[in-house]
């Protein structure tokens, strides 16, 4: 059985395993079973600079639990390790993300061009602009031995021009198995976000202010709602402001379809919180708090701009007045974009 490796992170941004989930539903449907291993970029496995630190690789210390408890000693995660022997890995696969260039791929990328490792690259993207040529010079040569390149968003599109990727829908949108059919708008969702969660966890002051503000108004309209918490962080906040029976989470990403699959609209800063919904039929509607938003494009979710004068009720309800066309749209829409993406792997990755 092949063995894939996929560059994610686990238990820590649910989004990234939205689109793992994604990519895996699209590579099995074309190339079959397969054995898959992740490279974890969790930042609590991962630090940015742990390719320099010999304190890593775990064949150079013997297990001292003192030791462990006030450094980086080893690496004990179930995941791909520095040490790890690739020659065994047929395929990777960069699982989405603006983190195909982190510091905490450098170990991968090296093991790809020592062991000249097929890898493609699915639905991936940018929180900023970049210039090609002053990438790091191993990113730029995996990038250009690549099999296959997708990106999500117009950015990454225009920065990566010299290997002519694809623009298509972050995998996420591929996530669920089913669709489901809706008639009328009876359940919304909204996602959380706190500005005191950690770091690259949580949203701004103009973030979360906008969105109590513009909850508070869909509430009024909508008494039927949840409010979805994707971190650990944000519960125990969500809690006070809307109730416990109102809040919904859980550690293990493949339970947000249980969660999502409940709504009929849903509303917040996720970008994949709206993707996975799109791929049950779920129209969306994304508050677009930095450059990644436009990855939601490829989710058809309706964008809007913390600064711009959009009505959010008027946009519920223009999405309300016509749900059962927009639920088939987006289940056309994904059809139409899974048939793009496996006739991509019967060219490139077969």
């Amino acid at each position: 059985m092949k063995n894939v490796l996929f560059s994610t992170t686990r238990q820590w941004n649910p989004g990234d395993e939205f689109i793992l989930l994604g990519c895996m539903n699209l590579l099995k449907e074309v190339i079959g079973e397969f054995n898959p291993i992740i490279y974890n970029r969790n930042p609590e496995v991962r630090q940015a600079f742990d390719y320099l630190n010999p304190l890593k690789n775990s064949k150079f210390f013997k297990k001292n639990n003192v030791l462990e408890s006030f450094l980086r000693v080893g690496f004990w995660d179930n995941s791909f390790k520095e040490d790890t022997n690739a020659e065994c890995i047929d395929l990777v696969v960069f699982a989405g993300s603006p983190e195909w260039r982190s510091r905490r791929l450098i170990p991968l990328y090296r093991k790809i061009i020592k062991y000249d490792i097929p890898t493609i690259y699915l639905g991936i993207g940018s929180s900023n602009y970049f210039e090609y040529n002053k990438l790091n010079k191993i990113y730029r040569q995996v990038l250009e031995n690549s099999k296959l390149i997708t990106v999500r968003d117009s950015i990454t599109e225009k920065c990566l021009k010299n290997v002519k990727p694809y623009r298509m829908p972050c995998p996420a949108l591929f996530s669920s198995p089913f669709e489901k059919n809706i008639e009328k708008v009876e359940k919304v969702g909204l996602m959380f976000g706190s500005k005191n969660a950690v770091s690259n966890n949580n949203v701004s002051k103009k973030t979360y202010d906008f969105l109590i503000s513009e909850y508070s108004k869909i509430i009024e309209r909508y008494g039927n709602f949840e409010v979805v918490c994707h971190y650990i962080d944000e519960i125990s906040e969500a809690c006070n402001i809307y109730g416990r029976d109102k809040v919904s989470y859980s550690y293990d990403s493949k339970d947000y379809l249980d969660i999502y699959k409940n709504y009929d609209v849903v509303i917040g800063h996720r970008v994949h919180g709206v993707g996975i919904s799109a791929s049950m039929g779920i129209p969306g509607i994304l508050i677009a708090h930095d450059l990644r938003a436009d990855a939601g494009r490829g989710f058809l979710a309706e964008i809007m701009n913390l600064n711009s004068a959009n009505n959010i009720l008027g946009s519920i309800e223009k999405i309300e007045n016509n749900i059962h066309e927009k639920n088939n749209e987006l289940k056309i829409h994904k059809l139409r974009y899974k048939q793009e993406y496996h006739k991509l792997f019967q060219e490139y990755v077969m």
